[in-house]
């Protein structure tokens, strides 16, 4: 087996549960190790590897649930959604939907219906936590755009922001679930919208209402300056720019 092809073969081996027979077959007995032994000892501490950094991404989740049923999830993700990236920071991804499948699959989810957004929110928390420094919105440039120009302009929310929307108290949820000794606490059951972003190194996690969401919502789309105009959501723009939420622009058309 050429070196690129067994390299591989290796990784795919030790990010599954199984091993196949041809690659068990060019491997020799280590000791009192077997072949599938072997393996198994790397896929352990991959597994092992994967979980930790599950729990690390997912706390609030994890806390919820209690450690030993988190791991019983967990190891399931794992064995659905094999690592296919060496960065452990960009794993968990498709937790959220994961979360919202075993939900209708298991009775003892029945309670947690809001557990599928929450996981989310921490998703998008983990991902501001490592996305890159915003850029400062450059006043001057945009002052030297034509009316047409500004008219087609298109604004870009900055790495380190990111909105959603939940049929259910998330935010408040999360919160609660920040300090051990509010837990007793109740939360209502309205829906809650939210952002989350980093301000001088510090992440912030704040409700929006939805006219704000909205706002967010069409930037991200990539409307125009005149498209958000015409519906009448274009009063916020400076308090995003303020925030630091807009980082950049570009026209789209002339």
């Amino acid at each position: 087996m050429r070196l690129k092809l067994f390299q591989e073969s290796f990784i795919q081996q030790v990010s599954s549960s199984s091993s196949t027979d041809y690659f068990l077959s060019y491997l020799e007995p280590c000791g009192d190790l077997l072949p599938d032994q072997q393996v198994a000892i790397y896929q352990n501490n991959v597994h092992g590897a994967l979980q930790k950094s599950l729990a690390q991404i997912y706390p609030v989740c994890k806390k919820i649930l209690g450690e030993k049923y988190f791991k019983q999830l967990a190891s399931l993700y794992i064995k659905n959604y094999p690592s296919m990236n060496h960065d452990l920071n960009v794993y968990g991804e498709y937790f959220s939907d994961f979360i919202g499948v075993q939900n209708q699959l298991r009775e003892e989810l029945k309670d947690f219906p809001y557990l599928s957004d929450l996981v989310k929110l921490e998703w998008f928390y983990h991902q501001i936590y490592y996305a890159a420094q915003a850029s400062a919105f450059n006043f001057l440039a945009y002052s030297q755009l034509s009316e047409q120009q500004q008219a087609q302009s298109v604004f870009q929310l900055v790495p380190c922001f990111r909105f959603m929307s939940s049929d259910y108290p998330i935010l408040s949820i999360w919160k609660l679930n920040q300090d051990e000794l509010n837990t007793q606490q109740t939360v209502n059951s309205k829906p809650e919208k939210c952002c989350i972003y980093r301000k001088n190194n510090h992440i912030e996690l704040i409700p929006i209402d939805t006219k704000m969401f909205t706002l967010l919502s069409h930037i991200k789309a990539g409307k125009t300056l005149a498209e958000l105009v015409k519906m009448d959501i274009d009063d916020d723009l400076p308090k995003l720019i303020k925030q630091g939420w807009i980082g950049s622009f570009n026209v789209k058309h002339v």
